[in-house]
């Protein structure tokens, strides 16, 4: 029943089939297959992502679990089942799509070896957890590998030992500003308190327990760190924006103290440029002269923005952190093997490429929901998708994002009440801009403002 079914797939057409394309003939194959054989074959169809057919192959990708892949192929004039890796089973994607690709040097990519020895979740509940996973192998190192941990904890000890006397002969409300020339001298930087209790609160006894929890319980201020923030959110200038504020070089953020929307000039021998073009050394030179030295971290957003925020990163050597965005690869089917076929409109081989590079050299990325990372048992991730994929002809990728890696963390966003409400509470709606709103929709005359994106809305607010 099972070579039947096969067989019946082979003879429909050559091709590729998704799991979603649930009436497809290797769907009824593999829906046939669970009929017959019964429990044996129970939830193959759910398995099964992906089916490639060439005869006298059938080549499968199924899917075990969130960011688990494995790869086959069935002769089924043979009766012979093999085992592929990625790379064999992106090559017959390519065959599929261009016979001669597969007798030409194919550029292969493969970040795996880049964290190899990082320690990784083996659990699929653990994706998206990245800090809470590595905080929990941080401790467990500490405290069950004695040989190597208790040398550290015993020098740690004696340091922390050191200004315990000092600390217990000042007042409990002493400014850390006052004996923080004594902790330089033992080698301790600011950041245990603020007050000379805080501090004793932070000795040996107490580290190890309040560790876990430091980030959530304190903030910079009570660690007796004097911080005042600065935030720049970088845009390129367009000065042809007219009635709006975007050729503005630096605009203050409504409703923040300390956050600015800086636009850069992008700038060439001729003058300013008025279109996008990726200048990332006028970026760097307008972040350093605003802020006076490098930033403490960059983070991106979206494909361009990830990519900018990636070569930022490493030209001036700062961390840089990801706002996960959705991935144009899961909203259009089979465009990685048809790049091409898409490429003067969408430009699929730039931005799977930045995408790639940019998630690769973050150390931190921010994500909403855990679907958004790995799917879940039924449909694949945003990110999952991107862990082999292929463009024919330019490269091949065995091994790109890793679902698994700890730089995933899950940080459910939150919505200010104040300006997202539901529409029935009347009384916060801004009723009076309706007239403008239905001028700018609905007018038959065209105006600077209809084509500048409606700055009526913004000189009203």
């Amino acid at each position: 029943m099972v070579l039947k079914c096969l067989h019946l797939a082979l003879e429909h057409r050559k091709g590729i089939e998704k799991a979603a394309e649930q009436s497809s003939p290797i769907a009824a194959a593999v829906e046939g297959v669970e009929r017959q054989m019964g429990n044996k074959f129970s939830g193959w169809q759910t398995l099964l992502k992906e089916a490639i057919a060439l005869p006298p192959w059938i080549t499968l990708a199924v899917r075990p679990r969130p960011g688990v892949w494995e790869y086959i192929r069935v002769n089924v004039d043979a009766l012979a089942v093999e085992e592929l890796t990625p790379s064999q089973f992106l090559h017959v994607k390519e065959e599929l799509v261009d016979r001669t690709v597969n007798g030409n040097f194919v550029l292969e990519l493969d970040f795996e070896p880049f964290t190899a020895l990082f320690p990784k979740p083996t659990l699929s509940k653990s994706i998206g957890n990245g800090v809470e996973f590595l905080n929990r192998h941080l401790f467990a190192k500490m405290f069950h590998e004695k040989e190597s941990s208790d040398s550290e904890l015993n020098s740690l000890q004696s340091v922390l030992r050191k200004p315990e006397e000092y600390l217990k002969k000042l007042p409990a409300d002493t400014p850390y500003s006052e004996f923080d020339h004594k902790f330089q001298e033992i080698g301790l930087e600011r950041g245990w308190g603020d007050t000379a209790e805080r501090v004793h609160d932070m000795s040996y006894f107490s580290t190890f327990s309040r560790l876990p929890i430091l980030a959530r319980s304190r903030n910079s201020s009570q660690q007796g760190l004097d911080i005042v923030p600065r935030i720049l959110i970088v845009s390129h200038m367009l000065p042809d924006a007219v009635g709006t504020t975007c050729g503005q070089r630096l605009e203050k953020v409504f409703g923040t103290e300390h956050s600015h929307i800086l636009c850069v000039p992008f700038k060439t021998e001729k003058g300013i440029v008025k279109r996008w073009i990726s200048r990332f050394d006028d970026v760097a030179n307008e972040v350093f002269g605003e802020l006076q030295a490098k930033p403490d971290q960059i983070i991106g957003n979206y494909s361009d923005g990830n990519i900018v925020a990636s070569f930022l990163a490493r030209k001036l050597g700062v961390t840089q952190f990801t706002i996960a965005h959705p991935l144009e690869r899961t909203k259009y089917p089979n465009s990685d093997i048809y790049w091409k076929s898409f490429e003067e409109k969408y430009h699929f081989s730039c931005q799977f490429t930045a995408d790639l590079i940019a998630i690769n050299h973050t150390v931190f990325i921010i994500t909403s929901t855990f679907q958004e990372i790995a799917g879940n048992k039924d449909t694949v991730g945003q990110y999952e998708s991107h862990t082999a994929f292929t463009l024919p002809g330019l490269y091949q990728v065995v091994h790109g994002i890793d679902v698994c890696d700890p730089k995933f963390n899950i940080v459910s966003h939150g919505a200010d009440q104040s300006i997202y409400f539901f529409y029935t509470d009347k009384k916060n709606r801004l009723t009076a801009l309706h007239p403008g709103i239905e001028d700018l929709l609905y007018s038959e005359t065209q105006n600077t403002e209809h084509i500048f994106g409606g700055s009526l809305l913004y000189a009203d607010l």
